[in-house]
């Protein structure tokens, strides 16, 4: 029996710990080695799909690792590789719709979409090496490189509280909404966002970055309009779609996408899209016997495979890609491509739409060593 007090002892301590601390949110993506050290109790734990985050953690996410969040009121938080997020406190009452929060990234980067803490007058902030960050609006994101804090505000805004008090404001409303703010306080604002912010997932063989500038200034040229009418001819029955052009839509889409989020994270098992209405350019003319497939694996939050395949004057256009489930998004990245005898390269990016029984996105290919040979579409793809 004295043998099984220091048992007893510790459990009853670490329960009480858990149950001490504020449940903040839930995981709803752990990819790789996604880590919560417990700072009251010293207590680590790896964290998996549907596991709850407390108002005490400290979440590290390793090498290829990345994490995503369903926060307490409804918020979202993504978490890039190396990157290391403490939660100060996280606060909610479902009963008010009251609370506050306050984070701390001390490493790597993140993304953000408020929730109601914020849409109800709550203090909300984010602390960097650089200051504290004010929320007055939904969607922004973060990235800590080597001592510099690189930021961009997709929707509203946000006013950045300098250690020199200078507040710098960006968003809607203001002259900018992307700054970079060095380690020695030196401000660089601009219209543009950084490369830093590039979520692309490096392909298995990609271009060099030559190839890659020059193909993506083609490709500029030729890709659809932001909302485009495709009339379909194909092996479907002919029929006139609007598809909105993902590359004018932001990374998260101003969200209610909390519902969606939930749906995500509830549905299960491996779901196989297949295309049911696309459009296509070739600069070679006419385009052919287009599929396209795409498998979705909710347990793992990622596509395993996809294949894209259409014919023109100059052969068959072949390309694979593979990704994740980047929250209301998928983060896409070709991992070969040719055309006809010929080595290719391209892009593509897609979104969820109709809840989950829709996907819909565009693509970009062109033969590496010739790249005016190119071609670009949009899709539509169900289950």
């Amino acid at each position: 029996m004295k043998l099984l007090l220091p048992v007893i002892t510790t459990l009853l301590c670490v329960s009480f710990n858990a149950q001490a601390a504020n449940p903040a949110g839930k995981t709803i993506l752990a990819r790789g080695t996604v880590l919560a050290l417990d700072a009251n109790s010293e207590q680590q734990r790896q964290l998996k799909r549907r596991d709850t985050v407390f108002g005490v953690d400290r979440i590290t996410t390793g090498e290829k690792s990345k994490a995503q969040f369903s926060m307490s009121d409804g918020g979202l938080i993504a978490l890039k590789e190396n990157s290391v997020l403490n939660i100060a406190n996280y606060e909610f009452d479902s009963n008010t719709q009251q609370g506050s929060a306050s984070i701390e990234l001390l490493k790597g980067g993140l993304r953000s979409i408020s929730g109601v803490i914020k849409k109800n007058g709550g203090s909300y902030s984010v602390k960097t090496p650089v200051g504290s960050i004010g929320i007055r609006g939904t969607h922004f994101e973060v990235q800590l490189v080597e001592g510099d804090v690189f930021l961009a505000v997709w929707d509203g805004a946000i006013d950045l509280t300098l250690e020199n008090q200078q507040v710098l404001s960006l968003g809607s409303d203001e002259a900018f909404s992307f700054a970079q703010v060095t380690s020695a306080g030196e401000v660089f604002t601009s219209i543009s966002a950084s490369r830093v912010f590039d979520q692309n997932i490096t392909s298995i063989d990609s271009p060099s970055e030559s190839e890659e500038e020059e193909s993506q200034q083609q490709t500029a040229t030729t890709s659809p309009d932001p909302v485009t009418e495709i009339v379909v001819e194909s092996n479907f029955d002919s029929e006139t779609v609007i598809i909105a052009d993902v590359y004018s839509e932001q990374q998260y889409q101003t969200v209610s996408d909390a519902s969606l989020v939930d749906q995500i994270a509830q549905r299960q098992g491996v779901f196989n899209y297949q295309a049911t209405s696309f459009g296509v350019n070739s600069s070679l003319g006419a385009v052919t016997d287009f599929t396209m497939t795409m498998a979705v694996d909710f347990d793992n939050g990622t596509v395993p495979e996809g294949e894209i395949s259409f014919s023109d004057t100059g052969g068959n256009w072949y390309a694979a890609y593979s990704g994740l489930i980047d929250i209301s998004k998928l983060d896409l990245a070709v991992t070969f491509a040719s055309h006809g005898n010929n080595k290719a390269a391209g892009d593509i990016e897609a979104i969820f739409l109709n809840g989950l029984d829709t996907i819909t996105g565009n693509f970009n290919l062109n033969e590496i060593n010739n790249p005016n040979v190119n071609a670009n579409g949009s899709f539509r793809l169900e289950p």
